[in-house]
């Protein structure tokens, strides 16, 4: 058989990806799937990817099933999407992040094949300006398989009926980046019902939970909104920092969260007003020189872990600040006595700092986006209020923090998990004849 010229070889004899207008015809021993229309991303603005972490695990988990099937064992299978540049990207993105977590191989290896295609449009931020940043399809690799070396991740561990639930507004919005010491959340309402009806989680309703999970202290980054008591008085420590929404932290911003952060004993949960943009900027830096995290990757793994996360002149302050942070953890583990420890924070004031941000995203970085958090906000309770949207039931309400994991909540899912491939419009072609087949 004469190999198609638009498809990619995954596995020798196997496994295929392939973009075209529609599948082709009379392909002998030949099976197709689509999940253009099943693993869809909710956009905040212009945003378009990538896919998040529950949807990776939903496809690899089904495909690694797929491709041992008895049933299809005389097939080539092929994963088909369309010529959309936005699904083509996404579609990518999970057939090179199957190898990275169930191939066992390297980002680089996982997405050679695809660069004798026409290239792919990077995932631009969920920001409502144009910045120049772009985040690959290698830089969400490279994010993922530092996180799987990190045990931030485990296909065996990962619990995808409460990432899906706990994820929700109204289920209250958070996440683990670094499971067991940060996690990003929105900011607690003052009740429970905002203006328009919408069920939003108080400070009363976050701390059983953060107890549970081992969060020790909370970091508000945004104006106050509720008191720091309502946390205090039942056994959560509170901390405030704050920076302007849309902009960049200070020497003294980055400073106090790192001290905050590797001083408590626990967990931290931190939010901003919708826990995206200053939230994910900080945690970044606490993993740059904790973990040696490259700024570029760890921008595509937490847009994995929280879909858009840091944004507009963020990104770029990231990577400008990546070489400092790592200098940073180099000093911090070559002294351990966190009373006498110097910070070297030669950081340069925004207005300083070299990069090639865009004249935009440079005033930004100074005085900030009025209203982002706010859009923000709004765009993800309208798409998670959307009639197509489902609200998943948790599995299980006991939670086990010393399991490794992106989410550290006990994690006995196989049997339960939602499958993307429950009713597909399979296109099994056999022999030369076309037929539609569900699994």
């Amino acid at each position: 058989m004469t190999e198609l010229n638009t498809s990619v070889e995954i596995i020798p004899n196997k496994l295929y990806w392939i973009s075209d207008r529609a599948p082709p015809r009379n392909q002998r021993n030949s099976f197709y799937f689509c999940i253009d229309n099943d693993l869809v991303y909710q956009p905040f603005y212009l945003d378009f990817g990538p896919l998040n972490i529950g949807m990776t695990y939903k496809f690899c988990s089904e495909l690694e099933k797929l491709v041992n099937s008895p049933t299809h064992s005389s097939h080539r299978i092929y994963h088909f999407t369309s010529l959309l540049p936005h699904k083509r990207i996404n579609a990518a993105y999970l057939m090179c992040a199957f190898q990275v977590i169930i191939l066992n191989r390297s980002p680089e290896q996982s997405f050679e094949p695809f660069k004798s295609l026409p290239p792919f449009e990077g995932f631009r931020d969920a920001g409502g300006t144009n910045s120049p940043y772009r985040c690959s399809i290698l830089h969400c690799l490279r994010g993922l398989e530092k996180s799987i070396q990190l045990n931030w991740f485990d296909m065996k561990t990962f619990n995808i009926r409460d990432y899906e639930f706990y994820e929700r507004v109204e289920n209250g919005d958070w996440n683990w980046i670094i499971p067991g010491k940060m996690l990003a959340f929105a900011s607690p309402n003052p009740a429970q019902i905002d203006q328009q009806g919408f069920k939003l989680w108080t400070p009363e309703d976050y701390a059983p939970l953060f107890k549970q999970l081992g969060v020790t202290a909370v970091v508000r980054l945004n104006n106050k909104t509720y008191e720091a008591e309502r946390f205090t008085t039942l056994g959560i420590r509170h901390y405030d920092i704050y920076f302007v929404d849309g902009s960049v932290p200070s020497r003294e911003v980055i400073d106090q969260f790192l001290r905050i952060c590797e001083e408590e004993p626990g967990g931290v949960a931190v939010h901003c007003k919708a826990g995206l943009g200053r939230t994910g900027t900080l945690i970044g830096m606490y993993a740059m020189k904790h973990y040696r995290f490259p700024a570029e990757d760890f921008i595509g793994y937490i847009r994995l872990c929280r879909p858009g996360s840091v944004l507009g002149p963020q990104q770029q302050f990231l990577c400008d600040m990546q070489e400092q942070a790592f200098g940073w953890g180099d000093d911090f583990n070559g002294e351990n006595d966190i009373e006498n420890r110097v910070y070297r924070m030669e950081v340069s004031s925004p207005e300083e700092i070299k990069s090639p941000m865009s004249p935009e995203d440079k005033h930004i970085s100074m005085f900030g986006d009025n209203g982002q958090a706010e859009r923000l906000m709004h765009a993800k309770k309208s798409n998670q209020n959307s009639p197509n949207v489902s609200s998943p039931i948790p599995k299980t309400k006991n939670i086990n923090n010393e399991r490794g994991g992106m989410i550290s909540l006990e994690s006995k899912n196989s049997k339960n998990m939602t499958n993307i491939f429950v009713k597909p419009n399979f296109i099994r072609i056999e022999n030369g004849r076309r037929s539609q087949h569900a699994k």
